[in-house]
Parts: C-alpha cells; structure tokens; sequence
C-alpha cells in the first residue's frame, strides 16, 4: 500500500508539473501576441530562409522613432542575409518593463538586439541564445553604463549643444533672451557639456541674454519668468526656451500652454526629443523648433555594428548619431 500510495503522489506531482509547464508556455505565447505589432506580422514573408534575426524593440511611447529605426535596419538586412523584427506594444496601456521585451529577444533566440533606452538609470544583464551565447545588444536613446551593451549610437553632446546654440541664435534674431531648461539630467557631464556648449555659443553675441533655469522651479518661479518675459516682448525682442531632452520638452511645453504664454509671436521653445508626444506638441505648433537624432541612420548603423562585432568579436563603443531639425512654418 505504501508503494502504490508513493507512486501515485510522484504521479500526481509530474501532473501538476507539466500543467504548470505548460500553463507558462501559454501565458508565454499569449504575452508574445498581446505585444507585438500586428502590422509586423507580413515582415517575415519571402524571408523565413534568412541566416540571422535583428529584434528592435522598445516603449510605446518611442514607438514613432522605432519604426524609423526598423526602416533604417531593414535597409541594411538583405547584405547581411538577416530577417529584422519590430518588436513594440501596440498602446500606451500595453508598455511592459524593457526587461520584459528583451526577454522576449531570449526567447525567439534572436541573433542582435537594438533596443530604444529611455532611462540613462537602467541596469540590464546580459541574454544569452539557447547555446549559451550571449546576444549583443545596440542602444540608443539614453546612455546606460549599467547595460551591457556592444555600442551606443546617440549625441555627441558639445557638438549638439553647438547646433541647439546656432538655433536658438537664428530664432532669436542675434538678441533677446533664452532660458535654458536644466533638470535632473545636468548632473550628468554629458548633458553639463551640452549645456556648456549652448552657453559658449550665446556668449558670443553681446545683445543675448540667457538664464539656466532648473526645470523643477520653473512653475514655481514663472511669475518671474513672465515678468522678464513682457519685458523683452514690450521691446519686441525675441524670447526662447530651450530644452535639452525629451522628459523637459513635454513638461515644459504643457507649463508654456497651460499659461498661455507661447501664444506670443515673440515667444518661441526649441525642443529635443524623438517619441510621439514631443511630435505631437510640434504638429500642433507649440514647439518652434524639434531636434532630434536621424533614426534611419540609427537603423543602419546599428546593423552594422551588430556584424562587426559578430564577423570580427568588437564594435565601435560609441557613434554620434546624425541630427535632425524640424522647423515650424512661418
């Protein structure tokens, strides 16, 4: 009776063993699908026979800049007889953590990842295929030193501060007023030399005044900001505000509409950022100028990348993206 009794309970707990397993596995597929771009779905025609598979993947929010990305890749694919793959939720109410979408790299056993980081705070180990390789990852977006990333295509911040700097010069006529919006970011050197870089420029031009304002006190310090506002629009000299990062861009944005101060002509906000809500505020109007990093050559040269460092075991660590300037109609 003991034996029978042992073997059934063994029975019983292999049962419950692949019900678990393959409840998972349904949970698994199920995630797979909720996610994935359903316009994707026709990529894979007439290329299921390729050697190699690129996933690109990131937010919803970033979802506008990721399909260029993919575009740029795609380009790429056919000389290095790979299948690329968009891999994005569909909505804001599906975003899931970027560990999540990079595990879904791990399990279609992908050969390179190009991932969007939206947080220069992110921490991400290494994937590994089924062989116990490990996937080489390319990022854009925010540079993380805790990813474990092969190279990083993004800003070349003096030189962008350079550019932001002849823009704001052009918008505001060679004099008037700029306030650059600072934010938590500055404590980072890279965004300190942009920064450094726009100042530099401003310098140069005797009739420009310019401000660094932190973008935590600039709601609480508008009253002022708007006094020293009227006074240069009372002069008819040209104002601006510049922002150095998407996350600035939108807060600063809705803090200029909601207080109704864009609706001057002499007011103006340049804007850097690449999703879809800082596209949006410039569709609109609001922003007077959109900079942003060229995600087709993002798409090409992350390819690149990804087989240079499979064909020879090392990649370019850093590529300064090319930039992009959207300009308001006049």
């Amino acid at each position: 009776m003991h034996k029978r009794s042992l073997f059934r309970n063994k029975l019983i707990f292999i049962l419950l063993f692949l019900a678990f397993v393959i409840i998972a596995a349904a949970v698994s597929l199920s995630f797979v699908y909720y996610v994935r771009p359903k316009n994707n779905m026709q990529d894979f025609i007439g290329e299921n026979d390729r050697d190699y598979h690129i996933v690109i993947l990131g937010t919803y929010e970033n979802q506008l800049f990721l399909q260029q990305i993919y575009e740029g890749a795609r380009k790429y694919s056919n000389r290095y007889d790979a299948v690329v793959e968009l891999y994005v939720p569909n909505s804001k109410a599906q975003d899931v953590p970027l560990q999540q979408l990079l595990d879904y790299a791990t399990f279609v056993n992908a050969d390179g990842i190009i991932a969007y980081i939206d947080s220069a705070d992110e921490v991400l180990p290494n994937f590994y295929r089924i062989n116990d390789t490990s996937i080489p990852l390319v990022t854009t977006g925010q540079y993380a030193s805790g990813v474990k990333q092969i190279s990083f295509i993004g800003n070349n911040y003096w030189e962008l501060g350079n550019t932001i700097g002849n823009e704001a010069v052009s918008v505001l006529g060679k004099k008037g007023m700029a306030f650059i919006i600072s934010s938590e970011y500055s404590s980072n050197s890279t965004y300190s030399n942009m920064t450094n870089s726009i100042q530099a420029k401003l310098k140069n031009y005797a009739e420009i005044e310019y401000e660094v304002v932190d973008q935590e006190k600039l709601f609480s310090e508008l009253g002022d900001i708007i006094h020293k506002v009227g006074d240069y629009i009372s002069k008819e000299e040209n104002v601006i505000f510049v922002c150095l990062n998407e996350e600035d861009t939108i807060k600063t944005a809705q803090i200029l509409t909601e207080k109704n101060i864009l609706s001057d002509k002499f007011v103006n906000l340049i804007g850097f950022g690449n999703n879809e809500t800082c596209q949006t505020y410039f569709n609109k109007g609001t922003i007077t100028e959109l900079i942003s990093l060229d995600p087709i050559s993002i798409g090409e040269a992350a390819v690149s990348e990804l087989f240079e460092y499979r064909n020879k075991g090392y990649a370019n660590s850093y590529i300064a993206a090319d930039v992009i300037i959207q300009r308001r109609a006049q």
